[in-house]
């Protein structure tokens, strides 16, 4: 079983028994998509909801909603069947709370949501998330299953 890190403005698609991988997801979000039939999935680590605030468009990997159109095109053409594609997100975490900072954006939540209303466009169904909270997450993630498993700091492993 081979094994594949992705570092956060990265993405990997894979077949099989690969285990895609990424860690320290605090705020950003992993979108993991799979095809179970074809044996195909895919897992990208994003940092910011909209890649329209920043303007630049230098890493379209780094913005969920253009991370979320890339994984999904990235697995059609390694076969993948756009009508089986399901998808998993972990992550979107509120990790600092400093007092009187109250107003400030809570870029987890506002991940979260950007996805949810990107895959929605794509009409892609969210099958299972482990998002929000507190706290940090790590993912192995088996390309040709879908299965997720999530470690949390201080915490435990569990699947999704």
């Amino acid at each position: 079983m081979s094994q594949i890190v992705i570092k956060p403005d990265q993405m990997a698609v894979a077949k099989g028994e690969t285990v895609l991988i990424t860690m320290a997801l605090g705020s950003s979000l992993a979108v993991c998509m799979y095809d179970e039939e074809g044996g195909i999935g895919g897992l990208v680590h994003t940092l910011l909801p909209d890649i329209r605030r920043e303007g630049n468009g230098k890493n379209g990997l780094r913005y969920v909603d253009t991370a979320a159109r890339a994984l999904f095109e990235a697995m059609k053409e390694a076969g993948a069947v756009p009508e089986r594609i399901r998808v998993k997100l972990v992550g979107g975490a509120k990790i600092f709370c400093f007092a009187g900072q109250a107003g400030q954006p809570d870029i987890g939540r506002e991940n979260v949501s950007c996805a949810r209303k990107t895959l929605q466009e794509l009409d892609l169904a969210i099958v299972s998330e482990d998002t929000g909270e507190n706290y940090g997450r790590s993912v192995r993630f088996m390309a040709g299953s879908g299965r997720l498993e999530i470690e949390t700091v201080n915490r435990s492993i569990y699947w999704i």
